[in-house]
């Protein structure tokens, strides 16, 4: 994905609120990969429909619809290695996966389980796990893996109960003979006149001077007590071979099972994805796209960034009702007049369906592309300092030109801006006349330059523009910014007509004059550009 494309589009407003909830899901939408075969996107698509058939169903059953995402929540990630023997955590992720996995197949119906490929893991693998006192998602070695093992771990409580049967005996003596008590402790610090005679002290303690007051004081190893921490460490040595004789036969049969877990995490993965593309195209009023080998058709499509900030500044938004065929387009138009908006639309419905979501239109159609492109301002420049901005619209172009063989979504925002008019008007005539060579790619460019050439396979458009009908606003002096910005909005016809060279009109002007500048100065400019203000037919209606 050319990263220049989904920033200018802004695709990622949409995308943030794409939701999916296993870390499987999540691994997938980060990957920011466009799918390019259309049988992979009919297939998504065909999922997406099936969440949200689910989805309708649980409107009437919230409780079960909060069971599913509990549990595709609860579902980690696991070791996915058949070699060598698991640890236990990598046995309890094993585990917390079998359990939330079954638990979800139980809450989905068996057409849907179907369609996803979601079934149970084979192995009778819920009675290897759970043997002993085992939670639903936890797991240790349980003495009722092996005989031996419960025996060995017998023997070491035996041995710990002694051992702290001889410490209380210890500190129950301290505690009548000096009047303190170890109570677990290595070492304690005491009065030197607490003990009396030290030689008598020795068969208890071992004793090192600390300080001029005190001495530090340690329990006496008894025979006792070294044959029972020697029989200990024994015992630990013995528990860790069984307990890794239990992991080794568990692991046996756990890396027999690890292809049908990957195989029901990829399901998973299907699933939490469409069930997260539904519960957006819900949340949104997305539509399922259409994919043909035809032109991109856009009914009553939405950019929801544009649609979001026109709300927010209570003015009106108007959506893209157009059809793009292969080869070049050409939007005409003043500033403010809707262009970009167009391209934005455009591109980001586009690369939205090919993300596999749902999208903001009453109805798109389109094809699959191979490679998306834009070409215009806003890259970083930190690949190539010392480049102008026409310099990286150059190499902008370079990279998109080696892709115009191939299935390519190409948008054009102002290309040569910022350069002479009279070249950038050769160069983008030359450039769409060697668009009109491929098939396989649709360019949409938006551009000020009326002098750009008509190329036969090539399609002209110009935006509605200001309605001259209702131009008589005539804002105050004290107006400011925002509000004259309002009634521009308010003003613009945001739709597509058919341009010809001989129908030339520009709103530059009119926009100036709404904007503040001195009425005498855009009179004057008027006679400049053709001698007298026409007033022009309403395109639109």
């Amino acid at each position: 994905m050319n990263q220049d494309f989904w920033v200018y589009v802004e695709a990622g407003s949409l995308w943030h609120r794409f939701a999916p909830q296993t870390p499987f899901g999540r691994v997938a939408r980060d990957r920011l990969r466009p799918l390019v075969n259309r049988a992979e996107l009919e297939s998504r698509y065909d999922q997406v429909e099936a969440c949200l058939r689910l989805l309708d169903a649980l409107d009437a059953d919230r409780v079960r619809l909060d069971r599913i995402q509990h549990h595709l929540k609860r579902l980690p990630r696991f070791p996915e290695a058949t070699q060598g023997a698991f640890d236990e955590i990598e046995i309890f992720q094993l585990k917390k996966f079998l359990f939330n996995h079954g638990r979800l197949l139980g809450l989905l119906d068996e057409p849907l389980r179907r369609g996803f490929g979601l079934e149970a893991i084979p192995g009778d693998l819920d009675e290897l796990l759970n043997r002993g006192r085992q939670g639903d998602e936890s797991f240790h070695v349980a003495d009722a893996y092996d005989p031996q093992l419960a025996a060995t771990r017998a023997a070491i409580q035996a041995n710990d109960a002694a051992a702290k049967a001889n410490r209380e005996a210890l500190d129950q003596e301290c505690q009548r003979r000096w009047a303190f008590a170890f109570q677990g402790r290595a070492f304690l610090l005491v009065p030197r006149d607490r003990l009396g005679d030290l030689v008598s002290a020795s068969d208890l303690l071992d004793i090192e001077p600390w300080d001029a007051q005190q001495v530090c004081v340690r329990p006496r190893a008894t025979a006792e007590s070294l044959r029972l921490a020697e029989d200990r460490v024994a015992l630990s040595a013995v528990e860790r071979v069984l307990e890794a004789r239990v992991l080794e036969s568990i692991s046996t049969r756990l890396r027999v099972a690890i292809p049908a877990f990957v195989t029901q995490s990829k399901a998973i993965e299907a699933f939490d994805l469409a069930l997260a593309a539904a519960r957006l195209a819900r949340e949104a009023a997305l539509t399922r796209p259409i994919l043909d080998d035809g032109a991109i058709e856009i009914v009553e499509g939405r950019h929801t960034p544009t649609e979001a900030l026109c709300e927010s500044l209570g003015t009106p938004y108007t959506p893209l009702s157009a059809t793009f065929e292969s080869g070049p387009t050409v939007l005409f138009g003043s500033n403010m007049g809707g262009k970009t908006v167009v391209l934005k639309t455009a591109g980001f419905l586009q690369v939205l369906a090919q993300m596999g979501l749902f999208v903001p239109a009453r109805r798109f159609s389109t094809r699959v592309f191979t490679h998306f492109h834009y070409v215009g301002e806003g890259r970083s420049r930190e690949e190539g300092r010392g480049l102008s901005g026409f310099g990286f619209e150059i190499r902008q172009f370079n990279e998109a030109h080696h892709d115009f063989a191939e299935n390519t979504l190409a948008l054009f925002d102002e290309f040569g801006r910022t350069t002479n008019s009279s070249e950038a008007e050769a160069l983008l005539s030359a450039i769409l006349e060697e668009l009109t060579r491929f098939e396989g790619t649709v360019a949409l460019f938006s551009t000020h330059f009326q002098g750009v050439r008509r190329i036969a396979g090539a399609r002209y458009f110009r935006m509605g523009g200001l309605d001259r009908s209702r131009l008589a606003f005539a804002p105050t002096e004290q107006a400011d910014l925002e509000s004259r910005i309002r009634e521009i909005d308010r003003r613009m016809r945001f739709c597509l007509v058919p341009d010809s060279p001989n129908e030339r009109s520009s709103d530059a002007l009119a926009v100036a004059r709404l904007l503040g500048l001195s009425p005498a100065l855009v009179e004057r400019a008027e006679t400049f550009l053709h001698g007298e203000d026409r007033n022009e037919e309403d395109p639109c209606r």
